[in-house]
Parts: structure tokens; sequence; C-alpha cells
């Protein structure tokens, strides 16, 4: 009797191993997920070549320029709204 629940358990064991082996698997395997307010690197690739956004840098003290885009640092950005397209939807960097 006894061998018998101890081979249940450690037959148990193995299979809830196996399994957590396989999820975790998975999970490396998986593509990174994207949250849903941020943008994909290839989708940001897509949409810029066709001109569908407006890249707007945010970063205050900024001491590099990302190219094609129009830098406001986010203390400015209040009262330079006017700058902004509204036919375009806009892609925000920030660090």
């Amino acid at each position: 009797m006894k061998r018998r629940i101890v081979l249940a358990i450690c037959l148990s064991v193995l299979a809830v191993g196996a399994c957590a082996t396989r999820a975790f698997a998975q999970t490396q395997n998986a593509a990174p997920q994207v949250p849903p307010d941020r943008v994909s690197l290839e989708e940001f690739k897509a949409l810029r070549a066709e001109g569908k956004i407006f890249v707007l840098d945010v970063r205050v003290g900024a001491t590099t320029k990302i190219k094609g885009a129009t830098y406001i640092p986010l203390d400015q950005l209040e009262a330079r709204l006017a700058e902004l397209p509204r036919d375009r939807e806009i892609v925000t960097y920030c660090s």
C-alpha cells in the first residue's frame, strides 16, 4: 500500500515537472509581447515607411537626435502642442 502511494506521488511530481518544463519552453520560444500602448519595432518601421505616423522625441536633455523625428522636450510639450499634426498618429520616443 505504501509503495502505491509513493509511486503515485512520484508520478504526480514527474507530471507536474513535465508540464512546467513545457510551459517554460513555450514562453522562451515565443516572440516578446508588446504592450497594447506600444509599437513593435517592425510595426514602427512599416508605419514610418508608409508615412502614417509622426515621430515625436520627448526626451529631456537628449544628446542624440532621431533621424526624421521632431524634438520637443516633455517639459515644453504643453506649450508647443500647436506644432503637432492632427491628421496622423503620433508615436513618442522617451526614455
